[in-house]
């Protein structure tokens, strides 16, 4: 049984000069400022054997934009405020990939879930108001599909004093790479910022790639303002991952993913015991796979160098049985090119001294006499995960047994 599945915020800070309007001094005194965040990058895969995550903590920075006068605006990105975790029923967001304070992918969704502080400050530096809540950007795609979806959705939690009169001054989507949108684009340009309220922006775009794979980059750009300061403030929310979409594949249609969102091939027990004993006890002596990914071969790399090194003719093949290896052909790790000495264990059939039962480590390969039958159908099975998830060459993988 096969089964298979698998969404950065980019810290700049933009600040603007003071823009004539006909607001008194003590108006043109205040000033913004919006903080962005830096990510710290802390990658580990889900314990849901099928699929995988990597998730990205934001760490919370403050900066302040000052106008002449001594007003301003601070914006703290990335600071958490209890406030701005409590659920709401209107989010339109997979709670699994979207969370406030982190960054997270798998295979086709991505999401940042920033929390933002906004302060309205006097000419003085009192704080005469906040905003709090979370900033997330979404976007989504489908192995079997090159239509890429782009989503702003705002959380407002919490607003005090002046914070409540900040509204939004425009909105606009970005797509770096081959690609061209498509449809209409929502708009949130003259939005309020208030208290529970949740304002979302979506944009949809094409792969337009004439190569054979290609990245693009997601991000949206949101500008700010307030009744009391003479300025608006642009800052930019990056998506949580590049979205690669290819056409390699020539009987399976074109598609893209999270290029940082892991993927995990899953072997049920029950269709598979030799194999799945093998792998199993191959990954138990220190064989790759488990917690640390497998690579596809790179282009011009070969297979069948690393079959016949794991499984050569020399090898007594019992009747009905056929000889198995670990880590997959298919892979960097596969005998020939891994490197290392080879490894059998108990029940597998194999009786020579290069081949140790019991050896351990990292390094090195695997070979056991499986049922023909099953060990072709595990086989297949893989070949058919590499085109659904649309795991290309030098793409990192794990195996798990389910």
């Amino acid at each position: 049984m096969l089964s298979s599945a698998a969404a950065e915020v980019d810290p700049k800070t933009f600040e603007t000069d003071s823009q004539e309007s006909s607001v008194s001094e003590s108006t043109k005194a205040q000033r913004i400022v919006i903080a962005p965040s830096r990510i710290d990058e802390t990658h580990g895969l889900s314990a849901e054997a099928q699929s995988g995550q990597v998730t990205e903590a934001i760490k919370a920075e403050t900066t302040c934009s000052k106008a002449p006068d001594g007003s301003s605006i601070c914006a703290t990105v990335g600071e958490l405020d209890s406030s701005a975790l409590k659920p709401h029923a209107t989010l339109p967001l997979p709670k699994n990939v979207c969370k406030a304070g982190v960054r997270s992918s798998d295979r086709t969704n991505g999401c940042v879930g920033t929390p933002l502080t906004i302060k309205h400050h006097s000419g003085k530096g009192a704080v005469l108001g906040t905003l709090t809540g979370t900033v997330y950007v979404y976007q989504y795609s489908a192995t079997n599909q090159t239509r890429i979806g782009n989503q702003l959705t705002m959380v407002i939690s919490k607003t005090t004093g002046t914070g409540n009169k900040f509204s939004i001054a425009g909105t606009s989507p970005k797509c770096t790479g081959n690609c061209s949108r498509t449809g209409s684009v929502t708009s949130l340009a003259g939005k309020a910022m208030q208290a529970g309220k949740t304002l979302s922006a979506e944009s949809y775009y094409n792969w337009t790639g004439k190569t054979t794979r290609s990245s693009q980059s997601l991000s949206w750009n949101l500008t700010v303002k307030h009744p009391k300061v003479a300025q608006i403030l642009p800052f930019s929310y990056a998506g949580a991952s590049p979205v690669r979409c290819d056409k390699e594949y020539k009987s399976y249609s074109a598609g893209c993913i999270m290029t940082k969102g892991q993927v995990a091939i899953g072997y049920d027990k029950g269709p598979y015991p030799s194999f799945a004993r093998h792998v199993s006890e191959a990954q138990k002596s220190g064989l790759p796979g488990k917690t640390t990914a497998l690579k596809r071969l790179k282009a011009g790399q070969s297979s069948a160098k690393n079959r016949s090194k794991a499984c050569p003719s020399r090898l007594k093949r019992p009747s009905g049985l056929s000889c198995d290896e670990y880590p997959f052909a298919s892979t960097q790790q596969g005998a020939y090119y891994g490197g290392g000495a080879g490894r059998t264990f108990s029940k597998c059939n194999i009786a020579d001294k290069s081949y140790p039962v019991g050896a351990k480590g990292a390094k090195g390969y695997s070979a056991c006499m499986i049922p023909q039958k099953e060990n072709s159908a595990a086989g297949s099975d893989l070949s058919k995960f590499f085109k659904e998830s649309r795991v290309l060459t030098g793409d990192p993988f794990y195996v798990q047994i389910l």
